[in-house]
């Protein structure tokens, strides 16, 4: 479990009761500190909630932290020490992999906006409905031309197959360009303004959580689609 006996709203330190800037590190005393309360991943690598990152300035950040926290560091320290350590090396890791991916980042965003992803083909586009009905019939077409063996339906039900596929791969890639391109932009730009309007920020949201939902149905298609024409 980690460890979170001294964060309060007004954090001191642990050792020396001085009062905490943010930071993992007491600047009196020196002394590493245990996980505050609500810490999440945007600020324990000292971010605001925004969906657009600098990937190589988060992966200095990480390797600086994973330096200062290593347990060599706290050979000599006592148990609560290696064990907030521990804790923080632990956070860090998970952290840096959530927020390095941007699918993952915007999911994370939505759990602590209250807004939980869901999977599902419910709000497909109908044109897209109707491809992806069209394609679950080839599959199981396919499906049963293997069984008997009929090699000319096979290569040409692959090839049909592969040809949808291959306009599957174009429509996540155009969803994935609207998440990280306009959406994050949006998402920042409320911040940047403080936005108060939750309405303006729970539209946002839910169009999230909607591209969030379609490509997760997309990539399991594609995914089977691979694991059947192999």
């Amino acid at each position: 479990m980690f460890l979170r006996e001294f964060a309060v709203s007004e954090r001191v330190c642990w050792n020396c009761a001085a009062r905490l800037a943010d930071g993992h590190f007491c600047l009196s005393c020196g002394k590493i500190q245990p996980l505050a309360a609500g810490e999440d991943y945007f600020s324990f690598f000292g971010l605001p909630r925004k969906l657009s990152i600098n990937l190589e300035e988060l992966e200095e950040v990480f390797y600086a932290l994973s330096r200062k926290f290593h347990p060599d560091f706290f050979f000599n320290s006592s148990d609560y020490e290696k064990q907030i350590s521990m804790d923080k090396s632990s956070t860090l890791n998970d952290a840096y992999r959530t927020l390095r991916d941007p699918i993952r980042r915007t999911q994370y965003l939505l759990e602590l906006e209250g807004a939980k992803t869901e999977e599902g083909k419910d709000k497909l586009a109908a044109d897209l409905l109707e491809e992806v009905f069209e394609l679950n019939l080839e599959l199981e077409e396919l499906k049963a031309a293997k069984k008997l063996g009929d090699e000319d339906e096979i290569k040409e039900i692959t090839a049909s197959v592969a040809a949808s596929r291959q306009k599957l791969e174009e429509k996540i890639k155009e969803l994935e360009g609207e998440l990280q391109g306009s959406l994050f932009a949006k998402w920042d730009a409320l911040l940047e303004r403080e936005a108060t309007d939750r309405e303006q920020r729970e539209k946002l949201l839910a169009r999230m959580n909607c591209l969030l939902s379609h490509l997760s149905y997309l990539r399991n298609l594609v995914r089977d689609i691979k694991e059947e024409v192999q």
